[in-house]
């Protein structure tokens, strides 16, 4: 964030050249070393998806130089969700009954957000929206997909899935930023604003969702 801002203010990127690419090395760092004080095996898959998210975080480092890059950003990210998707399915300690069954009204909220975010783009009719929509109809699908696996598994009674949940409802909330800053006028003189709230929320969203699939494994192993 402190990095971000830097940028903003001083116009040299060289602070968060150095600083961004080192987000989810240090995650994957700390993923390592929490698995193995705990004794628990980490997921292949969890750490694939942190290093896809690398390359979308240094594509996107670039946009500001190269509007283009975004597509490729979009792309790397778009396999991390897919990942997570897998990740969240196939976890030893899921529901087998999904917690929208009990919560319908979840359902038709989590639908209803992304099906308002996406309307509300094209009332916006921004020339770059409308030039790159099936992409990003796409991407707003999948990640609707990775925060719906993530909230269809949920338990109560296992510590850390409350975690999970929490870090992809703000990753979609940063994704959705990300759409609001580049395809509308919502954030048109508030660029600063935009970048700080993506990147703080993108943060702890990573953060939230690898600790509460940590713990979540902790928890279902000790039953």
């Amino acid at each position: 964030m402190i990095g971000e801002l830097i940028f903003l203010n001083s116009g040299s990127a060289n602070l968060m050249f150095a600083i961004k690419p080192l987000l989810m090395p240090t995650l994957m760092v700390w993923a390592f070393y929490y698995a193995k004080e705990n004794s628990i095996n980490l997921n292949k898959s969890l750490i694939i998806a942190l290093v896809f998210s690398m390359f979308g975080d240094v594509a996107l480092m670039f946009l500001p130089f190269e509007p283009k890059i975004f597509m490729l950003g979009l792309v790397f990210f778009l396999v991390a969700h897919i990942l997570y998707i897998s990740i969240f399915l196939k976890a030893p300690f899921k529901n087998n009954t999904s917690y929208f069954k009990k919560n319908p009204l979840l359902l038709i909220t989590c639908l209803g957000y992304v099906f308002t975010l996406i309307a509300y783009l094209y009332k916006q009719n921004h020339p770059e929206f409308i030039k790159m929509q099936i992409p990003v109809i796409i991407y707003a699908v999948v990640i609707l997909f990775m925060l719906m696996s993530a909230i269809s598994i949920y338990q109560k009674h296992i510590k850390g899935m409350m975690y999970m949940v929490f870090g992809a409802l703000l990753f979609v909330l940063s994704d959705s930023t990300i759409a609001l800053g580049k395809f509308s006028v919502l954030f048109a003189d508030k660029q600063d604003v935009a970048r700080t709230i993506i990147m703080s929320l993108y943060g702890i969203a990573q953060f939230m969702i690898v600790k509460g699939y940590l713990l979540s494994t902790i928890s279902y192993q000790k039953k």
